[in-house]
């Protein structure tokens, strides 16, 4: 769930946006929502390794794996 707009600016570019990824192509689109989804795991990824200098790169793709599988929402 998305947080609620509050300010002009804010509108303005969640409008923005919304014409942005109106104006794009399904293939875009998907290709957009790949490259979000792949800059997750990387931050997600550089986290953990961040806070668990310890970790072999199994274990932090395990603590990505499963922080997307368990995560919640509201």
């Amino acid at each position: 769930m998305v947080a609620p707009v509050t300010s002009a600016h804010e509108r303005a570019a969640a409008a923005h946006q919304a014409a942005i990824y109106r104006a794009m192509t399904p293939q875009q689109r998907i290709e957009q929502a790949l490259r979000m989804n792949a800059t997750m795991r990387r931050l997600l990824a550089l986290g953990f390794q961040s806070r668990n200098p310890d970790w072999t790169d199994a274990q932090i793709r395990r603590a990505v794996a499963d922080r997307i599988l368990y995560a919640r929402t509201g």
